[in-house]
């Protein structure tokens, strides 16, 4: 673990505590077991840059640094979450805060889909209640596939022109105008009942 701690620091110049509570809503160190908080690691960086907001004028080793940080947010937070834990293993550091080119090779979309099948597949077990990884790709797959579940979409809303997602993230077509009054609202048994009569006109291709 001191190896890693050293790693850290090293990159991003922060210490990370493995001892004691740094944080009254976290009864557990930082550095647990060859894993780093998420939480507490944005939220060092978040006051940080509060004090020293990031300017087009700041280093540029310093403008790599937020960017580290904020794709360790997103990738142990967002694409490869886990059941119920914001702990990132220290392994994903030695890419995420390595060479940018090396990084750049990697396929994240074909990681992030095994890795979705993956928590899919444990999901499916008795004992288990809760369910990891990128799940809100699973739920626009099911807006897509499974019209019934879907909000209903106005095209009375655009994206502005010069948004810098405009027609890039296939997600975002469900970011504009939706409503939910045909959905059965936190009703899981209904839900349920239209899953076990479910038939093959129901489910769309694109």
């Amino acid at each position: 673990m001191p190896g890693w701690v050293h790693f850290i620091y090293s990159v991003l110049g922060v210490k990370v505590p493995v001892k004691g509570c740094v944080d009254a809503t976290d009864r557990m160190p930082p550095m647990r077991k060859h894993q780093v908080s998420i939480t507490w690691l944005t939220k060092y960086f978040r006051e940080h840059y509060e004090s020293h907001p990031l300017t087009e004028e700041s280093p540029e080793d310093e403008k790599e640094r937020y960017s580290q940080v904020y794709l360790i947010g997103m990738i142990g937070g967002v694409f490869f979450s886990k059941k119920a834990s914001n702990l990132l293993s220290c392994g994903w550091l030695r890419i995420i805060l390595g060479s940018w080119e090396e990084m750049g090779e990697y396929s994240w979309a074909s990681a992030c889909l095994a890795n979705i099948y993956h928590n899919l597949c444990n999901a499916s077990l008795k004992a288990v209640r809760e369910v990891g990884g990128a799940m809100f790709i699973v739920q626009f797959w099911a807006w897509e596939h499974l019209p019934w579940i879907a909000p209903v979409q106005h095209p009375d809303w655009d994206w502005p022109i010069d948004h810098p997602l405009r027609g890039e993230a296939y997600g975002t077509r469900w970011l504009g105008h939706t409503t939910c009054d045909n959905l059965a609202q936190h009703k899981l048994d209904e839900y349920r009942r239209r899953f076990e009569r479910l038939w093959e006109g129901e489910v769309t291709s694109i």
